[in-house]
Formats: C-alpha cells, structure tokens, sequence
C-alpha cells in the first residue's frame, strides 16, 4: 500500500517516512509492518479474577480493530513493541480468541519485544517469534520501555501509553508522542490508563475515533 489513508498522518523518523495511523497503530510502508503496542491480552480477564467488575469482550474488540487495521494496511508483518500479554498466560477464554485470531492470520509474521508484562509469553505455544527487549532494524531500535539509543538511532517505544486532550473533544485520547530521537506508541489496547504527553516536549499526535489528529508541536 503506497497511498496515505484516510485518518493518518506521517512523520519522517530515523530518515523514513513512516504513518501514524489514527488507529493507535504506526505503519513502516517499506517494510509493510504494523507497529503497535501494550495490546495487553487478557487484562479483564485478569481484573475479573482479583474481584474488580469489568465488562469482557476486550480481547475480541481489540482483535477486532487489529485486523480491520492490518486489512487497510495490507500489512504483511505486525510487530507488537511489547506487552502482548497482561497477567498469567494459562488456559483461558482470552487466549483460546488470541489463537482463534492467530489462525485467521496464519500468513502474518508477527514479532514481540518482550515487555514487562510479557514474563509468560511462550512465543511458539503463542504464534509470535520474539526479538528480546531490544531489536534494531534499519535506523531503528525497538524497545519496550523508552530509552535513548548511545548509537543515534531513532527509538521506536511503548510502555507509557501517552493520552492527551483534543480542544472541543470531551475526554482524553491515545496519543503519539514523538521526542527528539523517541517515539512512543499509543496503547493499543482500549483497556488501558495513560500518561499525559507533554506539548513542549516534542510532537503529539492524537488517535480521535480513528484519526490523527495533531495538538502538539513538531519536535526539534
């Protein structure tokens, strides 16, 4: 795919053009990979069993939008900077919705940075390979936690799950937050906290109802 969608924006990281999709999701076009992270597969599950009354169906709602993006993208491989997992990986109804979207999906490559939720993950039992906590492709380097690179290559982050607000818009919104050097991705999952971005810190990038909107300045 070589046209920008609707509802994104890019950005010119490390030298590439990559998109920011309003989607909470970065997009590599010469790669053809999706970039996501903190999908935190089964964190109500989780919620539920410590006696904290959330509703289900997260897992399948979050599945749900990462397919629909992957199809928009024609995405050929997905890679999830950290926290595919939320909790214990035992037998459970999010997990058999995890491999039931796995096998609808056979074709894609997807990889995991590990992530401080992700002490569980078995990548084969789970369909993933898994690139350890740091990964470096092209200009980048990949990691869970935001860190600054000795090399100056441009982190590509998760963790933080930075949110902000949208003047006119109620609520706050998962955000892109773009430093000097750093990126760090919304969460993807719709299930999450958030960490307000700083506007004077960088360039932030709102996801409002699946498109990017820009609220902060462009970092320097």
């Amino acid at each position: 795919m070589s046209a920008l969608p609707d509802g994104a924006l890019q950005a010119l990281l490390g030298g590439e053009p990559l998109w920011l999709l309003g989607t909470r999701a970065l997009f590599w076009p010469a790669r053809s990979r999706l970039v996501i992270a903190d999908l935190h597969l089964g964190k109500s599950h989780a919620f539920r069993r410590a006696g904290i009354a959330v509703p289900s169906g997260a897992t399948r709602g979050d599945l749900d939008r990462l397919a629909d993006v992957i199809a928009r993208t024609a995405a050929r491989e997905l890679w999830i900077v950290g926290d595919l997992l939320h909790g214990p990986a035992g037998q459970a109804g999010w997990r058999d919705t995890w491999m039931a979207w796995r096998r609808d999906h056979a074709a894609l490559d997807v990889a995991v940075l590990a992530g401080n939720h992700d002490r569980a993950l078995d990548g084969p039992a789970f369909g993933v390979r898994q690139l350890g906590e740091t990964h470096i492709d092209g200009p980048f380097l990949f990691s869970h936690v935001p860190r600054a690179d000795p090399d100056g290559r441009h982190v590509i982050a998760g963790h933080m799950h930075p949110k902000t607000s949208v003047r006119g818009v109620p609520r706050s919104w998962p955000a892109f937050w773009l430093r000097s050097g750093l990126t760090i991705l919304p969460a993807f999952s719709d299930f999450t906290g958030g960490y307000p971005a700083d506007r004077d810190d960088g360039r932030v990038v709102a996801c409002v109802e699946g498109v990017a909107i820009e609220v902060g300045a462009r970092a320097r």
